[in-house]
């Protein structure tokens, strides 16, 4: 038991060591090996409570990972970190628990199989589900290593998972015959062709050149406030014109000393009380305040953060999945929301559709609301139930004079691939990410954040240009390579120069293709396992 216990925490301590931004990233490609060794010695004993043992083992492994690599969550609440890092762990180890089902009823190549597919279908699931929190899909390791993965234009992030879990299954079937193997001579020379497998996509990787027409250089101003979101945020010491005036005194002088065809503020800038009434921006002091003084830069467009609400009226029913009641047959819904607004061309904005569980969303809200009421999760954030809009409805945020066309991604909208993907399939030319990630004060989070937005940029081939309330604002070239940055925790505004790029990536244009074909190959090998009569 103690020598199974040494090799789980093992691996839970390999998989978080490799983790961006500080980890030894080629400790990915060992990191499961312990783990599979357990799972073949659990499989073959005589002893019982398999899969009990097995669950616990793989469990350790995982929340070690877990705890490892996002223990930053506590920042912002113990309950939610505690929730976080003890639920995901336990859906790593049911993917284990299944492997060894499918490896007991058919065989060894076909339960290695089933892992490496049913793991990249779990990944896939883990971004769209109730409960999604994909900050740890094998992919995202190599959000550092930017010069092995110039391949992801093809594959997105999940070449990356088939990567790790591939290598680990090869160089494990190889451990686990080393006893057969009389001339160990024979064995060390099988060891070459695993190295390749691991070396040869970072070959790859040296070789690609993207065939890019940079088409328009166009200028960007970037604010930095850094606004504390528990003291002053969400309190009742500013409103949202104080918030104007930060602004205003951030960017003036540079506005009237250049001329930017972008400024940009980050998530949520705009947030006081209950936000704006969307159906009534256009009439607001916010907008009359933001119009007046745009309309001394008629070729600048502010992109920002703003919360917005909605207001149902004589609603017998409840209206959308997300309202909030707020007395008889009265519902509200609050958007995370990005304007794009100009004073040639008006405003448009956009929702947040990618929401954090507990602090954004109450998961399974139709279910749970009628037995625990609005309770929810704080795991950072507001604590409001936010509403999202359909993918039909999203827009990609045009400039009022020129050709620039922009994704407006919002925080943790970063860290689904497909999600970006689509936004540039709708002809987007560049993307911008808002972000506020003051919550985690200055750990690892922010980072991984900022660190997973260069796989966006690669695997679309599009400047990001980042704007985060307490850093790092940054902007991103097509490459994932930093062209200028204003490090964490410093107040300011950053200005620079980006690229439109129109030509569309084999990703862009196909997104998840190898998480969908990775779905339909696990679901058909689980029931052929389940149909197998045990022998």
């Amino acid at each position: 038991m103690s020598r199974l216990l040494s090799y789980s925490l093992f691996s839970g301590i390999l998989l978080g060591s490799s983790w961006p931004v500080n980890g030894v990233t080629p400790l990915i490609f060992i990191s499961l090996i312990p783990l599979l060794y357990i799972e073949d010695v659990i499989s073959k004993d005589n002893y019982g409570k398999k899969n009990l043992r097995l669950f616990f083992y793989s469990y350790l492994a995982f929340l070690t990972w877990n705890i490892s690599t996002t223990w930053w969550i506590v920042y912002t609440t113990l309950p939610g970190a505690i929730f976080a890092n003890v639920v995901n762990s336990s859906f790593y180890s049911i993917i284990f628990l299944l492997y060894s089902r499918v490896k007991r009823r058919l065989d060894y190549k076909a339960g290695s199989l089933f892992l490496i597919t049913f793991w990249i279908a779990f990944e896939k699931f883990h971004l769209n589900w109730e409960f999604s929190w994909p900050w740890l899909n094998l992919g995202n390791v190599f959000s550092e290593r930017i010069d092995w993965i110039q391949w992801y234009e093809y594959t997105g992030v999940f070449g990356g998972s088939l990567w790790v879990l591939c290598a680990n299954f090869s160089l494990f079937n190889l451990l686990r015959k080393y006893s057969s193997f009389k001339d160990k001579r024979r064995f060390y020379i099988r060891i070459i062709p695993r190295t390749l497998l691991i070396s040869i996509p970072i070959f790859i990787s040296l070789l690609v050149k993207p065939n890019l027409n940079k088409i328009d250089e166009f200028k960007v101003l970037i604010t930095q406030p850094k606004i504390d979101p528990w003291e002053s945020k969400y309190g009742t010491s500013k409103n949202n014109l104080d918030y104007f005036k930060i602004f205003k005194d951030l960017t003036y002088e540079e506005l009237r000393a250049n001329e930017y065809d972008f400024v940009f503020t980050p998530e949520t800038y705009f947030s006081e009380g209950y936000g704006e009434n969307v159906d009534y921006f256009g009439y607001t002091k916010l907008h009359d305040s933001l119009y007046n003084y745009l309309d001394q830069f008629q070729n600048t467009n502010l992109i920002s953060g703003i919360q917005f609400y909605k207001l149902y009226q004589n609603q017998k029913e409840k209206p959308t999945k997300s309202a909030n009641p707020v007395r008889d047959n009265i519902w509200v819904d609050y958007f995370n929301s990005s304007i794009n607004i100009s004073a040639n061309k008006g405003f448009e904005y956009n929702h947040k559709s990618k929401l954090v569980v507990g602090s954004e969303y109450m998961p399974f809200k139709s279910f749970l609301e009628p037995i625990i009421g609005t309770v929810m999760i704080d795991l950072g954030g507001t604590i409001r139930s936010m509403g999202t809009q359909h993918d039909s409805e999203r827009k990609v945020f045009n400039h009022s004079k020129k050709d620039l066309r922009t994704i407006p991604i919002v925080c943790y909208e970063t860290i689904d691939g497909e999600y970006v993907a689509n936004y540039v399939d709708l002809g987007a030319n560049f993307i911008s990410i808002i972000t506020n990630d003051a919550w985690w004060g200055d750990t690892p989070g922010h980072r991984h954040l900022l660190s997973y937005a260069r796989l966006r940029a690669i695997e679309n081939r599009r400047y990001i240009i980042r704007s985060a309330n307490s850093g790092v604002s940054t902007i991103i070239n097509e490459l994932g390579e930093y062209d200028n940055i204003l490090p964490y925790d410093e107040k300011g505004v950053l200005s620079g120069k980006a690229y439109t790029i129109d030509k569309k990536t084999f990703y862009s244009r196909n997104g998840d293709y190898i998480a969908r074909i990775s779905i339909l190959l696990s679901v058909l090998l689980l029931l052929i396992s389940f149909s197998k009569v045990k022998e």
